[in-house]
């Protein structure tokens, strides 16, 4: 469980680091909003380090990180920091994403890995913008949109791999599937539901999707190493 837990952290860090970057390079925003952005920053560095704790490979994606981060301010400021390191930062974690996806045991599984940059790099970018308070408005809309298509995506990808499984695995994983498909619905409502109920999003709503949507990925991620 927790081998697959940490698995699942790459396609997410990438998907929420192209983000990050994505609003510091081209997203308005004041120097306030940039520092505090930056502040943020370490705990892409971190759950990296989780990675490398498993594949050492993932440690360069540390030290980018972490270099990147001493390098800007975190308090209000313009700079737009050594934009060079991110772009490397981001390339080294798109290959070893790479690599987890040629690495997949079956074509179903490298597809939900790619998905999944999409799917947790989205929810984990928007829980990130939200504790850094950006004003950047549209995000709140259209990353639970992309959380939506993306979660409908990843039943999709599951139903070839179960086609191939025995009666008796079938059997024996139905409940596996059930709880990892509740938590994938359950999280995607937590996520969208200042869209649902008209609110401002809540940081600890976005906890909750976020909990609850990793939960499900770890799930499925187990799944996928069932061999067929």
């Amino acid at each position: 469980m927790l081998y697959s837990l940490i698995s699942v952290f790459a396609p997410m860090l990438l998907g929420a680091q192209i983000i990050l970057t994505l609003v510091l390079v081209k997203g308005e925003i004041c120097p306030g909003q940039r520092g505090r952005i930056h502040k943020v920053l370490p705990a892409l560095a971190v759950l990296w380090l989780a990675i490398a704790s498993i594949k050492i490979e993932a440690f360069m994606v540390v030290f980018a990180q972490f270099y990147f981060y001493s390098q800007v301010q975190t308090k209000k400021t313009r700079e737009e920091g050594p934009l060079w390191v991110l772009y490397l930062a981001n390339g080294l974690a798109l290959a070893y994403v790479g690599i987890l996806i040629s690495e997949a045991p079956a074509w179903p599984a490298s597809l939900t890995i790619f998905v999944s940059i999409f799917l947790l790099g989205a929810m984990f970018g928007h829980l990130l913008l939200t504790l850094a308070r950006s004003r950047l408005q549209a995000f709140h809309r259209i990353l639970p949109v992309v959380g939506i298509v993306s979660a409908m995506l990843t039943a999709l990808c599951l139903l070839p791999y179960i086609s191939g499984l025995s009666e008796q695995q079938l059997q024996a994983l139905v409940m596996p599937i059930l709880v990892s498909f509740g938590l994938l619905i359950a999280g995607v409502v937590a996520w969208c539901w200042h869209l649902i109920s008209g609110k401002t999003v809540n940081k600890w709503q976005l906890v909750a999707a976020e909990i609850l949507v990793l939960s499900s990925a770890t799930g499925l991620h187990g799944l996928y190493q069932i061999p067929l």
